[in-house]
């Protein structure tokens, strides 16, 4: 009865921290929905860490074509797809990703952001269709 008991409480304990953890970390940025092909995008993004002391992350961009599920990254032009934030607990840290779409591309393409810091994650994916002008 002992060691349920004990599994019990470990399993709290564990479930509890992960919990924890997992709701530390939080992106916002409000989706694009349609744009016109050959658009200059400057993509804003805030991330939240609710930890009590000051801590570095890292908050990644890659933009993706749902046709082939490639990368389609250099092709618009993201060339800050990598930026570092540090934060403190209920502080929103705010940046833009710029890119460009290419005035010959039309159809969907995915964006997808990860943030990591002190083992906390948190992700987004959405998906934006391109219009020819």
């Amino acid at each position: 009865m002992k060691k349920i008991i004990a599994f019990l409480y470990f399993t709290f304990i564990f479930s509890t921290l992960f919990s924890q953890q997992k709701d530390q970390l939080h992106i916002t940025c409000k989706p694009l929905k349609t744009i016109v092909s050959g658009s200059k995008i400057n993509l804003p993004v805030a991330v939240i860490y609710q930890a009590a002391e000051e801590k570095t992350g890292t908050l990644t961009l890659e933009l993706l074509n749902t046709a082939d599920n490639t990368s389609v990254d250099g092709w618009f032009l993201n060339i800050f797809p990598f930026q570092y934030f540090t934060t403190i607990k209920k502080e929103k840290f705010s940046t833009t990703f710029p890119f460009t779409i290419p005035s010959n591309f039309t159809g969907k393409f995915r964006v997808v952001l990860k943030a990591n810091c002190n083992n906390s994650t948190d992700s987004l994916s959405y998906i934006v269709t391109v219009h020819s002008k």
